[in-house]
C-alpha cells in the first residue's frame, strides 16, 4: 500500500511525491523509518505472496495513494450497512416536550424541600445566589427516584442553568462549564446507555483519534468502544460508542476536533457498545492514478475477472512491517522461545535504516549498554525503547524483556508468523491444484451443532459467539455441495485442524524449515489457538469508472465531509493527459484491499514500492 500523500495542488506538478505535515504521523508499523526513499524494498515474495487467481490478466502501471482522498475506507457494520458521516447536528435528547413554568424562589425552594430536605433547599438557594463561585460544588445523599424528581423540577421550573449528576448514591451540583455539561439524559428512554457516533478522520489512526477526542472532550479513553482499528494512511469513517457520555461534551469540542482532522456526527443512543470484531468488513473507494500499460478495454477485462473470480485472500504487506527485519521473523524466534535472538532482531542494525536508527542500533550491537543507547534511540522506536528500558533494570534477562512488551505487540509478532505460513501454503495450493474448485481433504466452516447448549450469551458487544463455525474436512461426496469460495486454510495453532491432504504436509514442511513444530509437546503454539481464513475472496458491491485529468495533484474523489459540504463530485477532463481508475468494493473483516488490487495491477503493493512511483 502506498504511504505518501501529495501536497496541495499548488505544488510543482509531476515531481516525485514528498511528505507534507499531514503525513508525518505514526502508524502501527512505525513507517517513519522510510520517510526517505529506502535503499531496500521488501517484496511480496518475501512473505509468501506469489500466485494469482487469474494468471492471464494484463497488469498495468499506476500510482496508489497520491492524495489522501485516493484511499477512502468506510466501515461496514455488523448488519452490513456502510457507515458514512451524514450529519454533524446534535442529537435530540428530549424524550418529551417540556413545558417551562419557572417558579418564584420561595415556591421552588419549597418543592426542593419536599423532594429532598429543607436543609438542602437552603443550601441550594445559597448556591444559586452566588454564581460568582464558579468552582462551588454541592452534594447530598439521594436515591434514584429523588434524583429523577429533582432533575425534572430544575428542568421545567428553574430558569438558572445548573449542572447536576448522580454518582455513587449522591446528587452532585455545580455551575456549567466547558468541561461539565449540564444536560440531563434519560438514557433508557432515548434508547440505551451508549452514545453512538460516526467518526470521520484523516491522517490519524483510530487509537490516536480516540486519544485526541479523550483530551479535547474530557472523556476517559476507557469509555470508548470500536469494532476495528483504521490506519492513519487513509481517510476513514467508522462507528464509535461511548458509555454514559453526554453528547454535549462532544458538541463543545467539535471545532477543536475538526482542526485535528476528526469529525463526529450521526449521534444515536444504543443499548450495546462496540467491541473489537463487531463489524461486517470495510467498503473501499480507491483512485489509481496515471494508469499506463493497459487501455480501458484491458482494464474492463481485469475488473470483470476480479469481480467474478475474486483474488487470493493473502495477508497483505502491512501485516509484516516495512523493515528488512520482518515481524514474522521476530514472531518465529519468540515462538521457539529464543528470546535473545528475538531481542537482537528487534534491536540490532538492519539494512535500509535511517541514520539515527542505525547509530543507536550499532551502539547497542557493539556495547549492549542499554543506558547509553536509550537516550539516543528515536522516540518512534517504541518496542526498542521498551526493551532498552527493561535491560537497564534487568541486564541479560531476555525472556522477561520480550515478555515486558505490550500483549498486543507480542500478538502482532506471533500472528505475523501464522500469516506468513498461511500465505506460503495458499501460494502452493494455487500453484499445485489451481483455484477453481475444492478438493478432497480441504476444509470448510460449518455450524457447530454442539455449541448451542442453552447457555446465555454474555458477550459485551454485538456478536453472538454461540454462532461461531467449526472446520469440516471435505470427503469426495461433499465436493458437489461446496465451491472454492467455501474453502478455508488454517492459521497454525495448538487447536488447529489441518487439511487432510497434501497441504497438511506442506504446513509441516514450511514450519520445519523455520524450526517450528506442529507437535503439541514442543509448545511452539502454546499462546496461539489458531484460526481459519477463506482461501479466496470476492469483492462485493463492486463498481468502477475512468477519469481523465491533467493536473497530477487534482482531486478526483469526494469524501463524506465533501458531501456534507455539498461539493460537486470531481469528473475530470474529457481529453485529459492522464488516466485514473476509480474502483469501489466491499471486503470482509481482515481482508486487504491492496491484495484485491494486486490481482489486477500485477505490481508490488508494499508502501515502499508504491512510494517510489510518480507521474511521468
Amino acid at each position: 500500500m502506498g504511504n505518501l500523500f501529495s501536497r496541495n495542488s499548488n505544488e510543482t506538478k509531476g515531481n516525485k511525491r514528498t511528505l507534507d505535515s499531514e503525513d508525518s504521523f505514526d502508524s502501527v508499523n512505525k513507517r517513519g523509518r522510510f520517510d526517505q526513499e529506502p535503499t531496500i524494498i521488501i517484496k511480496e515474495s518475501d512473505v509468501g505472496i506469489v500466485a494469482y487467481v487469474n494468471p492471464h490478466l494484463k497488469g498495468f502501471h499506476s500510482i496508489l495513494k497520491y492524495r489522501a482522498e485516493d484511499f477512502l475506507v468506510n466501515e461496514v457494520d455488523i448488519e452490513n450497512n456502510i457507515v458514512h458521516l451524514t450529519s454533524l447536528a446534535p442529537p435530540n435528547t428530549k424524550t418529551k416536550e417540556v413545558e417551562y413554568h419557572y417558579y418564584a424562589s420561595d415556591v421552588f425552594d419549597k418543592a426542593v424541600g419536599e423532594i429532598l430536605s429543607n436543609e438542602f433547599a437552603q443550601q441550594f438557594r445559597n448556591f444559586l445566589d452566588h454564581p460568582e463561585a464558579e468552582d462551588a460544588v454541592l452534594t447530598t445523599e439521594t436515591d434514584k427516584n429523588q434524583r429523577m424528581l429533582f432533575y425534572q423540577l430544575i428542568e421545567a421550573h428553574l430558569e438558572t442553568k445548573v449542572n447536576c449528576r448522580g454518582k455513587d448514591g449522591k446528587l452532585i451540583l455545580r455551575w456549567p462549564s466547558a468541561v461539565h455539561n449540564d444536560e440531563f439524559i434519560d438514557w433508557k428512554a432515548l434508547g440505551g446507555e451508549y452514545l453512538q457516533v460516526n467518526m470521520y478522520k484523516a491522517g490519524v489512526d483510530t487509537m490516536n483519534a480516540i486519544n485526541i477526542i479523550s483530551s479535547k472532550a474530557s472523556i476517559h479513553a476507557k469509555h470508548f468502544g470500536y469494532a476495528g482499528t483504521k490506519d492513519a494512511r487513509a481517510i476513514t469513517t467508522q462507528t464509535l460508542t461511548l458509555k454514559s457520555v453526554k453528547p454535549g461534551r462532544i458538541i463543545m469540542a467539535q471545532q477543536d476536533l475538526i482542526k485535528s482532522g476528526i469529525y463526529l456526527g450521526d449521534f444515536k443512543f444504543v443499548p450495546n457498545g462496540l467491541t473489537l470484531g463487531d463489524l461486517g468488513g470495510n467498503h473501499f473507494t480507491i483512485v489509481l492514478r496515471d494508469v499506463k500499460g493497459a487501455n480501458e478495454d484491458d482494464l474492463e477485462v481485469s475488473l470483470q475477472s476480479l469481480q467474478n473470480n475474486g483474488y487470493l485472500n493473502y495477508f497483505g504487506m502491512q501485516r509484516f512491517g516495512t523493515s528488512t527485519v520482518l515481524t514474522h521473523t521476530v514472531g518465529c524466534a519468540i515462538m521457539k522461545k529464543q528470546y535473545e535472538e528475538a531481542s537482537n532482531l528487534i534491536l540490532d542494525p538492519r539494512e535500509g535504516d535511517r541514520e539515527e536508527y542505525h547509530t543507536a542500533r550499532t551502539l547497542w550491537k557493539d556495547t549492549h549498554d542499554a543506558s547509553a543507547v536509550l537516550p539516543i534511540f528515536p522516540k518512534r522506536g517504541f518496542a526498542e525503547r521498551k526493551l532498552l528500558s527493561f535491560y537497564i533494570r534487568n541486564p541479560e534477562q531476555h525472556a522477561k524483556a520480550i515478555k515486558s512488551l505490550p500483549k498486543n505487540m507480542l500478538s502482532l509478532y506471533s500472528h505475523a508468523y501464522q500469516s506468513y505460513i498461511w500465505n506460503r501454503v495458499v501460494s502452493e495450493r494455487a500453484r499445485l491444484f489451481g483455484t477453481d474448485k475444492p478438493m478432497v481433504g480441504d476444509l470448510v466452516l460449518v455450524d457447530n451443532k454442539k455449541q448451542n447448549s442453552g447457555r446465555p450469551d454474555n458477550n459485551a458487544g454485538r456478536r453472538n459467539f454461540a454462532n461461531r463455525k467449526v472446520p469440516k474436512v471435505l470427503t469426495a461426496e461433499d465436493l458437489e455441495n461446496y465451491s472454492i469460495t467455501d474453502v478455508v486454510y488454517p492459521l497454525p495453532g495448538k487447536k488447529t485442524v489441518y487439511p487432510d491432504n497434501e497441504m497438511k504436509e506442506l504446513y509441516r514442511k514450511f514450519m520445519a524449515e523455520d524450526g517450528i513444530s506442529m507437535e503439541k509437546r514442543d509448545n511452539h503454539f502454546d499462546a496461539l489457538n489458531g484460526d481459519y481464513r477463506a482461501m479466496l475472496s470476492k469483492p462485493e458491491q463492486m463498481s468502477w469508472s475512468f477519469i481523465r485529468y491533467n493536473d497530477p495533484t487534482e482531486k478526483l474523489c469526494n469524501t463524506d465531509v465533501d458531501r456534507l459540504e455539498n461539493k460537486a463530485e470531481p469528473v475530470g477532463i474529457a481529453d485529459g493527459q492522464y488516466l485514473a481508475l476509480k474502483v469501489e468494493f466491499t471486503l470482509g473483516t481482515s481482508q486487504y484491499a491492496t491484495m484485491a488490487l494486486r490481482e489486477i495491477m500485477r505490481a508490488e503493493t508494499s508502501s515502499q514500492a508504491q512510494a517510489t512511483i510518480s507521474h511521468d
